[in-house]
């Protein structure tokens, strides 16, 4: 019989084992929490700094040594009694354009005070009319081309005319040319000649500064008051081509061509409706003539910004005569320049509005005769058209002496005929 087996250490002490081990776990398990370390965030606020204040001496601020330009109230223009011309040398009339280069927007379309680019820094340019200064971007000019102009003055109640007293007339178209030879080619212009009861305009539509319309007015003009010729003015025109003339009145704008060979090369004859002269100017018998049928075309037909007037003397619809029994003419009113004024102005406020400064300057040159004391003139220019011009805010001038206006050529020319013609035409 076999000795049963003896049970090993473990199997004797099974449960002293069992809390032997489970006493080593604990220990673990208290070293492990005794030796834990607690880690603790310390978060450090930014730091602020405070400025202490200090004290300064403060220093009183200098004015800028730059000197500021001001802009001063334009005073109203005050007529002139006498204007002094520079040698034609300086070619008239002269521009003064914008230094900044580029082509003016708007050519008269675009609404505003003046020109439309003014305000993002453009100007008009300054035109020169024989003395007459003004600025605009739409000009017409009104322009006498009448007896008065070229005759050498009358005998018997008849004009006398010779290549030399023509001389006035024809520098006056040169100049004309030349004014609109130096119009930037963003401006609009027109021109109309008159005399009496007749206004012929060059065009019925204003046009613009090309090339191809600046040699327009030399066409029209080319014709008009020659030198030399056996014939009166440019307006003094047989019947046949009269009667085509007259009709087109009634028929604006009706273009008439196949004029004498003395008159301009063709005509776009104007009147004032009658229903327009009834409203305008209802108490005067002989309605708008003369210069004041041109201004009048001018602002109802073309609306510019600018007009200029050359004229000799003074005339308009408020002066009248009546033939009396012996035939002779007698004078039943008188002009009237402040009823004129009055008329266009009534005329610009249905065209341009009751803003003023949208209403056209009306510049006037007044022509002394040749060889005549200025001081007729001077009076005409202020005493007559003085209400016009200051009621639109214009320009006025004189010229005293055509000579000083005429080119080096044109001196020259001068002082051959008044060799011919100058006794004759003092006598």
């Amino acid at each position: 019989m076999s000795k049963p087996k003896k049970k090993g250490f473990f199997a004797k002490h099974a449960k002293s084992s069992a809390a032997m081990i489970s006493l080593g776990i604990h220990a673990v398990l208290i070293l492990v929490a005794i030796s834990f370390v607690a880690v603790t965030v310390i978060q450090k606020e930014d730091k602020q700094f405070e400025a202490k204040p200090v004290n300064r001496p403060k220093q009183k601020l200098k004015k800028l040594q730059v000197p500021v330009k001001m802009k001063k109230n334009k005073p109203k223009p005050k007529l002139r009694k006498r204007v002094v011309v520079k040698n034609i040398q300086r070619k008239t009339p002269e521009f003064k354009m914008p230094e900044i280069s580029g082509v003016k927007g708007g050519l008269g379309a675009m609404e505003g005070s003046g020109s439309g680019m003014e305000s993002i820094g453009f100007s008009m340019p300054e035109m020169d009319f024989f003395g007459a200064k003004a600025k605009g971007e739409k000009v017409v000019f009104v322009v006498h081309f009448g007896p008065a102009t070229i005759s050498a003055g009358s005998k018997n109640g008849k004009d006398k005319y010779t290549p030399f007293s023509r001389m006035t007339g024809l520098t006056i178209r040169n100049r004309l040319e030349d004014l609109v030879d130096t119009l930037p080619e963003y401006t609009l212009f027109n021109v109309i000649a008159y005399f009496a009861g007749d206004a012929w305009a060059m065009e019925p539509n204003m046009q613009l500064a090309t090339p191809v319309n600046k040699q327009k007015v030399k066409d029209w003009m080319d014709p008009v008051n020659p030198l030399e010729g056996d014939y009166q003015y440019c307006f003094a025109i047989p019947k046949e081509p009269r009667g085509r003339i007259n009709r087109a009145y009634n028929n604006y704008p009706k273009r008439v061509d196949n004029l004498p060979d003395y008159s301009t090369k063709w005509a776009y004859p104007y009147s004032v409706p009658a229903a327009l002269e009834k409203k305008y100017a209802p108490d005067a018998p002989g309605g708008f003539m003369h210069w004041g049928r041109g201004v009048a075309w001018a602002i109802l037909e073309q609306k510019p910004d600018t007009i200029f007037v050359l004229t000799t003397n003074y005339i308009d619809g408020w002066n009248d005569t009546k033939t009396k029994a012996n035939g002779e003419r007698e004078k039943i009113s008188d002009n009237n320049p402040r009823k004129m004024a009055k008329a266009l102005s009534a005329m610009c406020l249905d065209v341009y509005g009751p803003d003023k400064k949208k209403w056209p300057t009306i510049n006037v040159v007044v022509l002394a005769k040749a060889g005549k004391n200025s001081d007729g003139a001077n009076r005409v220019l202020g005493e007559q058209f003085g209400p016009i011009v200051k009621s639109f805010n214009a320009d006025g001038s004189v010229i005293d002496d055509i000579k000083k206006f005429m080119n080096e050529q044109e001196q020259k020319l001068y002082s051959k005929y008044m060799a011919e013609y100058g006794n004759k035409q003092s006598n």
